[in-house]
């Protein structure tokens, strides 16, 4: 008790409200830093501030591709039953939290100060959400160069995939071919990503339609669904499931779609719909590539020019 007093003491308060919009008084920066939550954790790590521990890192660096984690971080555990043992002995001086970590503040503030952000997830523009949190704990780490630095740089990586998009104007037009960004659960079952979602905000910066009309971050529905557009391409992020990738080559209901008839479906590389700043940047360059090896965009690209 006499150490967290000291830290917060040392803190002048500041980390136990970290979206306060009051001035804020730091007597030290924090140098060993706990992370519960994988997003934030990205946000983290893209700073430059390595956590000293983390939730589930096998499960991050299977997820977050984007985003290397170091050896040196300490696997803590699940991300709502962490290693309470194991995270006094890496004597914290923040821990960071989500919301969804509220029943656990308590017992965590006994071991360090800790701060809840994670908001942007349940924003209607979650890239732009994460771009701002990312300043937030950029101030919070007294690394205000870096976090500008780090927004901006994801920023271009993803003008950069807009601009390679002039390459496939069956899309970029105004009128261009929506897409449905899709992950597979099972054999006849999807996650569909909506306008509210970090998919569907990125689809709007690159300049494409997203073909799901629904305002929702996702919706979980039938491959049957996806036929409200003929002219829809479905992007899917891998893995495809061992038993979705059967029905492919079985279902007569599944080679009807319209998108299957006309070769306008294409896999993309991993990237979590929970991500930051980085994984925002490697899903708008993986999806161009995913789009860019469709067969009518290879035959765009090999087709004479006029004369």
């Amino acid at each position: 008790m006499k150490r967290r007093t000291l830290l917060a003491a040392l803190w002048g308060g500041v980390c136990l409200n970290a979206v306060s919009r009051g001035a804020r008084a730091r007597a030290a920066v924090p140098r060993r830093v706990i992370v519960l939550d994988w997003g934030l954790a990205e946000l983290t790590l893209a700073l430059g501030v390595v956590p000293v521990g983390m939730a589930n890192t096998p499960g991050f660096r299977r997820t977050f591709t984007a985003c290397p984690l170091p050896d040196s971080v300490v696997d803590l555990g699940l991300m709502f039953q962490p290693n309470m043992e194991l995270m006094l002995a890496l004597k914290p001086d923040l821990i960071v939290i989500t919301p969804a970590h509220a029943s656990m503040r308590g017992a965590l503030e006994r071991l360090a100060p800790t701060v809840t952000l994670g908001q942007f997830r349940a924003s209607p523009t979650p890239y732009s959400g994460a771009c701002e949190e990312t300043l937030r704990l950029a101030h919070l780490f007294g690394r205000e160069a870096q976090g500008e630095a780090a927004v901006a740089q994801s920023r271009h990586a993803i003008a950069q995939a807009r601009a390679r998009l002039d390459a496939l104007p069956e899309y970029a037009s105004a009128g261009g071919a929506p897409i449905y960004m899709a992950r597979f659960v099972d054999e006849s079952r999807l996650r569909v990503f909506g306008t509210h979602s970090l998919f569907g905000e990125l689809l709007a910066q690159l300049g494409l339609r997203n073909a799901w009309g629904g305002a929702a971050a996702a919706a979980m529905i039938g491959f049957d669904a996806l036929d409200a557009d003929s002219r829809a391409t479905l992007v899917y992020v891998k893995p495809l499931p061992a038993m979705t990738a059967t029905m492919m080559q079985t279902s007569r209901v599944w080679q009807a779609m319209p998108f299957v008839r006309t070769g306008r479906i294409s896999g993309m590389a991993e990237v979590p719909p929970e991500g930051g700043i980085l994984s925002a940047a490697y899903f708008a360059h993986a999806l161009v590539d995913a789009l860019a090896a469709l067969p009518s965009a290879r035959s765009a690209a090999h087709a004479p020019e006029a004369t």
